[in-house]
Formats: structure tokens, C-alpha cells, sequence
């Protein structure tokens, strides 16, 4: 969530109760982590504004759970009006009331999710259909996080440690909710592996655009030593928790980390197959980024069912559990104005059909784990443009693999920078690169630097592209790259058609070309 004044309004009004029955006397009331007291108000986070304003009662409630309480505790504390108080504060979604989980052994089902929200969004009205027989393990790989949604209108609010301890206390409140705990296993999300040093309003702003760049490029030499990380943590994961269950995600979209534990998933079936049969493995549909790509499940589906993987296809109505997921998903403040989100993981459910009223989450049941490697670019949501600059570079290659100069011509940052052009001076040798970009862009040179490196900046439109850049790139005797971003690709190829002395090649983003260069390599080109 990024500001109450965007999201709620201002002061929120002391009226809204929520009637019903007793409290279970051995429910657990906390605090939502989101919220500190001053005076008789309530902030959020950093806001100077008041969330809302307390009773006196409240207040004295909101003190006494500084440290969670059951109900019990707090009726002889307080006194036969805190049941009332209790459901005043949880109405205004400041505090939550946690009912104990039954009695008697549970299947330990392992959930992995890549960040700390993705296994609530994508299947968190089965954890809720399936919570008295299931004892779930709540697995983040990544908790290292700078990622909040003040992100989104420019507020410095960027204290990994805090942060990352916020998204931890709302990840324990969620697997509390569907009776289980939260495992995090301590890796740096994507955003914060751009830059893993203090992060301040000004950088950002500064580097913004290359970090969602960052997120959406394909994982380092694909997947290297990132994913060899990523493979070993969740595989000691395992061996220590010993599930009867493992979900794990298909990785649906572009966002690496989502990618990276697919894959890594996938290495751990694949080298360890007795685990289909020792234990019950799924992969689940990764929401909301599935209404993204709508095409990519099938897709990826396919590609694993052609490396020898046996799939089983679910799709489960959770319609009776569907206003207590997005309770779920409410706790998730930091990250999202739940109505926003809503409507995305509605898309979802809505793209899988069903009968009306229905709500479903899709899953597949691994009946056979994989026999094959899988590369990392069959299993892309992107991997048509891949393999498309890839039959481009390979004649292109043939013609500049010694070039003494390249150049490249970035309309949207690289996301990587330091990692892709050390990977273009050893691909090429021989070559000086003469990098032209927009200003804006700027930041994203400070991250690393060469003497055979050369910075140009321009304007910050395209019409920059298609007045300085064409005078001083296109009439020139180099090969050029032009890398035009996912929208523009047209715009790139009409401009390479002025390359009277140049060799240019289009690529949409920088990613895509340097996994074209690692599958020619691959191929020996």
C-alpha cells in the first residue's frame, strides 16, 4: 500500500463494527504491523496523517496487544466491552484475530513462493479450503526486500532491514491465518540485487526505470550461479522440512525471481525424481501475472511435458473461501491497495471459465518429474523474441564477431548493466563500445565502467532516437545494436532501414540480445 491519502481517504470513522458471536476465548488478537499509536491516533507507516482515531478503550486495547493476547486474557484485563473493541479495531483492519489451529497431525504441505505475497495471490483460497488437514510451511526464497508501493509516489522509504522485516511480520500473520508458519530462507529479491547497498529517494528516482528493467531481464548467464543459489536453498529447504506436499510455481511472466525458482524447482525434480514418488508435487499457476501473459501457462506447460514431465491439470473452485482470500490478501498493506490487485486476481480466475459464481485457482499434479535440462529460454514468456534476434545475430555475428567498434542505441534501459557489458567485452574481444542513451538513463552507467566503454547521452523522447542518434550512429561504418523496448520494436526496425554504413540489429530489450549472443554460443557461433 503505498498512502492512506490515496487510499483511504483521510480519518476513517469509528462506526464500522462488525456484529456476530463471542469470540473463541482462545483466539489470538495482534496488531498489524503497519500501524504505530500517537496520542489518540493512529499513522501509518511514515504518513503524518491519521489512519484513525482510538476511543480511550481502544487505545488501552491497541496498548495491551503491543504483545499478542488471547481473548481471554484481554476480557479479564479490560473488562466485558473488549470483545466489542476487539472487533472495532479488526473492522478497521489494524489488528486481525488469529483462531487456533485444530488439534492432531496435519499433512506438512510446503509452499514455495519466490517473494513474500505470491503463494496468497496465486493460492491462497486452497490453503484456506484445505487449512484443518493441511499443516502448511509458508517458504519465501527471496525476504531481503526494499519493495513497498510508497515506491509509487516518491517516498523515501527505502530501510532494507526494516522493510524486510514489515513483509516478514505480514507473511506470519497470513500463515497463521491458514494455520501454518512462515519459513523465509533469507535470499535478495531481484530489486535489491541491482543495488544491494543503502537505497535512498534520490537514487531511486534516478535508477528507476533501469530497476524495473532489472526485474524483467532474464536471470545472469542463464541462470549461472543465481540459479545454482537459488537450487541449493530450496533443496535444503526440503531435506529439513521433509513435507508430505511441495508447491512450487510455474514462474508465469517475466519477473526473474519468479523464473529463477521455477527453474530451480525444476533442477530439484529433475535430479532428484524419487520426490514424485515419495511425496505429492505440484506447480501452481502464478497470480496475477498469469493475466498477463495469458498464453504462457500452456505454453510453458507444454515445454515441460516435452522434457518428460507428467502434468495433471486442476482447476479448483475456492468460490467458498473467496471474501476470506481477500481478507488475506488485506493484510498485505505494504504492497497494494487490495482493491487494485483484486481485480487482477479476478482476471485470473476469470480466464480459467467455470460455471457462473465460480472462483478457481489452477494447479498441476507432477506425476513424472522431468528427464531433460530445460533451458531457461524455452521455459520464457518471451522466448519468440528470443529466438527471433537469435536467427538474426547469427548472420550478424559472421560479419562483426572481430568488429573494433559496436555500438549500441538504448531506447529503455539494460537492467543489468555491469553483467551484460562484461559479457559483450569478453564476447567481443576486440571491440570498443560506443553506448548511446537517453538521459534519463543516466544512473544506470554508475553501476559500471570500462575503458572500453564509451557514455552518450541524449534527449529523453524517441524523437532523440530519430534526430541525434541517426545523425551520429546510423551514418557511421559500425555494427549497432538498437534495442527499442517491448512497445517500439517497429520504430527500431523503420530506423535500422537508415543504416546505410552501419549493421544494425533490433533487439526489444538488451536481455533478449544477450541471450541470443549465450544461444549462438551455445550452438558455436
Amino acid at each position: 500500500m503505498a498512502d492512506e491519502e490515496t487510499n483511504q481517504g483521510g480519518v476513517l470513522s469509528q462506526s464500522r463494527t462488525v456484529a456476530g458471536s463471542a469470540l473463541p476465548s482462545d483466539a489470538v488478537v495482534i496488531r498489524m504491523p503497519h500501524f504505530r499509536l500517537q496520542g489518540d491516533s493512529l499513522f501509518f507507516l511514515i504518513s503524518t496523517r491519521p489512519f484513525a482515531v482510538l476511543t480511550p478503550a481502544e487505545q488501552k486495547l491497541w496498548n495491551a496487544i503491543e504483545k499478542e493476547a488471547t481473548v481471554a486474557e484481554l476480557d479479564a484485563q479490560l473488562g466485558p466491552s473488549a470483545g466489542e473493541d476487539i472487533r472495532r479495531i479488526e473492522a478497521l483492519n489494524v489488528a486481525r484475530v488469529l483462531t487456533a489451529a485444530p488439534s492432531g497431525k496435519r499433512r506438512r504441505v510446503m509452499v514455495i513462493e519466490p517473494h513474500m505475497d505470491d503463494a496468497a495471490l496465486s493460492v491462497g483460497g486452497l490453503m484456506l479450503q484445505r487449512r484443518a488437514e493441511c499443516e502448511f510451511l509458508l517458504v519465501t526464497v527471496a525476504t531481503q526486500s526494499v519493495a513497498t508501493s510508497y515506491r509509487g509516489i516518491d517516498r523515501d522509504f527505502f530501510d532494507m532491514p526494516t522493510i524486510s522485516n514489515l513483509r516478514k511480520a505480514e507473511s506470519e500473520i497470513v500463515a497463521r491465518t491458514v494455520w501454518g508458519r512462515h519459513i523465509p530462507l533469507g535470499l535478495v529479491e531481484a530489486t535489491l540485487r541491482y543495488y544491494p547497498q543503502k537505497w535512498t529517494l534520490d537514487w531511486f528516482q534516478r535508477h528507476e526505470q533501469a530497476v524495473w528493467a532489472y526485474l524483467d531481464h532474464a536471470a545472469a548467464a542463464g541462470g549461472g550461479s543465481e540459479l545454482e543459489l537459488w537450487t541449493s536453498t530450496i533443496a535444503k529447504a526440503i531435506e529439513d522440512l521433509q513435507p508430505d506436499e511441495i508447491w512450487m510455481p510455474l514462474g508465469i511472466g517475466v519477473h526473474v525471481d519468479h523464473q529463477l525458482t521455477r527453474h530451480a524447482c525444476l533442477n530439484i525434480l529433475r535430479t532428484n525424481p524419487k520426490l514424485v514418488d515419495q511425496r505429492i508435487c505440484r506447480f501452481f499457476q502464478d497470480v496475477p501475472y498469469a493475466a498477463d501473459v495469458p498464453n504462457h501457462t500452456a505454453a510453458l506447460v507444454e515445454t515441460l511435458r516435452g522434457a518428460g514431465a507428467k502434468l495433471e491439470e486442476e482447476r479448483v473452485n475456492v468460490a467458498d473461501v473467496k471474501q476470506e482470500k481477500m481478507r488475506l490478501l488485506d493484510i498485505y498493506w505494504s504492497q497494494w491497495k487490495t482493491e487494485v490487485i483484486w481485480r487482477r486476481v479476478e482476471n485470473c480466475s476469470k480466464a480459467l471459465g467455470g460455471p457462473p459464481g465460480s472462483f478457481s485457482e489452477l494447479w498441476y499434479r507432477v506425476t513424472t518429474a522431468p528427464t531433460e535440462i530445460i533451458d531457461m529460454i524455452d521455459t520464457s514468456s518471451m522466448k519468440e523474441f528470443i529466438y527471433r534476434v537469435a536467427r538474426d545475430v547469427a548472420p550478424w555475428l559472421r560479419r562483426n564477431r572481430h568488429a573494433r567498434k559496436i555500438g549500441l542505441l538504448l531506447a529503455v534501459p539494460m537492467g543489468r548493466w555491469a553483467d551484460d557489458l562484461q559479457y559483450l567485452l569478453d564476447y567481443f574481444p576486440n571491440a570498443q563500445f560506443e553506448v548511446h542513451m537517453q538521459t534519463k538513463f543516466a544512473g544506470h552507467a554508475e553501476m559500471f565502467a570500462s575503458p572500453r566503454i564509451e557514455v552518450r547521452l541524449g534527449g529523453d523522447r524517441w524523437r532523440w532516437m530519430l534526430g541525434d542518434a541517426l545523425m551520429t550512429v546510423l551514418g557511421r561504418r559500425m555494427p549497432l545494436v538498437i534495442v527499442t523496448g517491448r512497445e517500439r520494436e517497429k520504430h527500431g526496425r523503420w530506423l535500422a532501414r537508415f543504416g546505410l554504413l552501419s549493421d544494425p540489429l533490433v533487439a526489444q530489450t538488451m536481455s533478449d540480445f544477450v541471450q541470443a549472443l549465450q544461444y549462438a554460443a551455445k550452438e558455436g557461433g
